[in-house]
């Protein structure tokens, strides 16, 4: 179990390359230009967090009283996206899942919102158990990307979950609930400033561009020097790798250990991504990517592929990744 909510993405263009294997049929590829078209007035960047923070609390509660299925179908957006097998749209995917679905426990212990108000994230630990009466718990870090609607309040819009190893705030017993503290990520300055709605979302439109830009420029990094160096090169002070099988690494320099340590299991391996989709902030603060990734021993042939999720934070007029996080598919 790789993810935190048997999760899968939207109907994407989805490839990896032309000799990779697609997670999915082929659809025509689409880029969104903002969080949402019509963004609510924005309030405090604290009071935002908390508004979210409580929202991902409802939804871990909500998860325990009526099931994983019916609480997800009533916590992701229409258009919310998840990683399993392949990439999928949220809600189609949940409606075909048995009631109540898999036991999932999990708390918010980090995260950051947008100065405008409709796009944040949120990272922490979580449990699994297949059934109520089973055991055997599995444990992990999951990251929520989360989207304002107008007249729906916050809505998930990504969901990815990366297991590995029990953390400090993992829960003692089978059944029970992490309960992390949580701690706010500041971002840096909105890119937008306190101009009119038709030029901040000029300006988020600008701001998506050069996220494209850093994303795609990550992965060509990434092919010449190294998948570790590259992230390394472009993380934020406080970046957090989720990779499957080991623990959160926090920071650039155990953020390119641990990227470095997997990629390195395949002689000769290159990781290669291809971006489907991006979300910008209208503040500009605070974006995301994700889209799919191929693990390429010497030979070319795919060891690993899988779907991908960078949540980026604006600092010092450029983009830095502040979540780096990989599931593979299979």
């Amino acid at each position: 179990m790789s993810t935190r909510r048997l999760a899968p993405l939207a109907p994407l263009a989805l490839l990896l390359t032309a000799t990779a294997a697609p997670l999915h049929a082929q659809a025509p590829q689409r880029v969104s230009k903002s969080a949402t078209d019509a963004p609510p007035p924005a309030g405090t960047t604290a009071g935002t967090l908390d508004a979210v923070v409580a929202a991902e609390r409802a939804y871990a509660r909500d998860a325990e009283a009526r099931g994983m299925r019916d609480a997800s179908l009533a916590a992701f957006a229409d258009d919310g996206v998840v990683f399993r097998e392949r990439i999928a749209l949220a809600k189609p995917y949940w409606a075909t899942v048995p009631a109540p679905g898999p036991l999932f426990r999990w708390a918010p212990a980090w995260g950051a919102a947008s100065a405008s108000g409709d796009l944040a994230f949120t990272t922490g630990p979580y449990t699994f158990r297949a059934t109520a009466g089973d055991t055997a718990v599995s444990h992990g870090q999951f990251a929520t990307v989360w989207t304002r609607q107008p007249n729906a309040g916050w809505k998930v819009l990504v969901d990815v979950g990366a297991d590995g190893p029990p953390t400090a705030d993992a829960p003692a017993t089978p059944n029970a609930t992490p309960a992390p503290a949580f701690v706010p990520r500041p971002l840096g300055g909105a890119a937008t400033g306190a101009r009119g709605a038709a030029s901040s979302a000029a300006v988020a439109e600008g701001q998506r561009a050069m996220l494209l830009i850093a994303d795609r420029g990550l992965a060509a990094a990434g092919r010449a020097n190294g998948a570790g160096a590259a992230l390394a090169a472009v993380a934020a002070s406080d970046v957090r790798a989720l990779w499957p099988g080991s623990a959160p690494a926090v920071g650039p320099q155990a953020a390119s250990a641990a990227i470095a340590a997997r990629v390195g299991r395949v002689p000769g391996a290159v990781l290669e991504y291809q971006t489907s989709e991006a979300r910008v902030s209208r503040a500009g603060d605070l974006g995301v990517t994700w889209g799919t990734y191929a693990l390429r021993g010497s030979d070319g042939a795919v060891a690993e592929q899988g779907a991908y999720l960078r949540v980026w934070g604006r600092e010092g007029g450029g983009w830095r990744v502040l979540v780096d996080a990989l599931s593979p598919a299979g």
